[in-house]
């Protein structure tokens, strides 16, 4: 009797339930699409170059896969329609040995030198602030006109030293390369909004200038043979055989287009 009062009372309760979810009305929504960044917004941004600009002669970076050596670039709205970008290189590589030779006479014939120093240095620093003004509102498609300040400063150097400890014999060489590239870029682009993400898409081009300052390697050498002792110094320059008493280093080169990027910026706020 228990079982039949108890499987009565669930019929009751399944069509109650029926009834309520039959009869129950949806609530209004109102779904947005985009999520257009506003003042106070930051962003990461990555972008894939492409086309052959690799022999251009104003290219500045192409973009940012992540791969060794591209720079890290990031976007901060100061408006709605107004934001700061930034890209920064830092690299630097450095060795240095010093040490003297194992003096044997199993060695034949014996080293000209048993006492040895070496360092190699290479830096280089790339800064690239710039600004974009945004102008449509909408919050599926934006496009932006802005300009890029290219600063990259690079220094390499390599020192070798030797020295015989027995007759004082010396032969030194140091190389010491600097260059420095300063370049403006105008930029115009788009980006396309993906659904509700804090993600958009899009294409930059525009117009580069880029002045290359140095790239040439001053040379110092010394040696002692004999008590004797002569130095030289002088400049060289890559693709180039000559040496330069003195030597001034510089090119210029301005184009269209000569960084495309396709771009993916991720949004985040405060």
């Amino acid at each position: 009797m228990k079982k039949i009062v108890l499987f009565v009372a669930l019929a009751f309760g399944a069509s109650s339930s029926y009834a309520q979810l039959s009869t129950r009305e949806n609530d209004a929504t109102v779904e947005k699409i985009g999520a257009r960044p506003v003042k106070g917004d930051m962003a990461l941004t990555f972008a894939a170059g492409f086309g052959k600009n690799d022999a251009a002669t104003a290219s500045l970076y192409k973009g940012n896969l992540l791969a060794a050596g591209d720079l890290l670039t990031f976007k901060k709205f100061l408006e709605d329609d107004m934001a700061f970008r930034l890209g920064v290189r830092l690299k630097k590589i450095s060795s240095a040995s010093k040490g003297t030779s194992a003096d044997s006479s199993f060695f034949n014939p014996t080293p000209a030198f048993n006492e040895f120093e070496s360092k190699n240095n290479v830096r280089e620093y790339v800064i690239v602030p710039g600004i974009e003004k945004h102008y449509n509102k909408s919050n599926i498609f934006d496009v932006y006109t802005g300009a890029d300040l290219y600063l990259g400063l690079k220094k390499s150097s390599d020192l070798s030293n030797s020295k015989n400890t027995k007759n004082g014999d010396v032969n030194n060489a140091k190389h010491t390369t600097r260059n420095t590239i300063v370049g403006l870029g105008y930029i115009v682009g788009f980006n396309i909004f993906v659904a509700q993400l804090p993600i958009s898409i899009g294409l930059e081009y525009g117009l580069n200038a880029k002045w290359n300052l140095g790239g040439k390697t001053k040379n110092e050498l010394k040696q002692t043979v004999g008590g004797e002792t002569k130095s030289d110094e002088f400049f060289t320059r890559e693709n180039d055989n000559t040496n330069y008493k003195k030597l001034k280093s510089r090119s210029f080169g301005m184009d269209t287009n000569q960084d495309v990027r396709i771009a993916v910026n991720i949004y985040f706020g405060k």
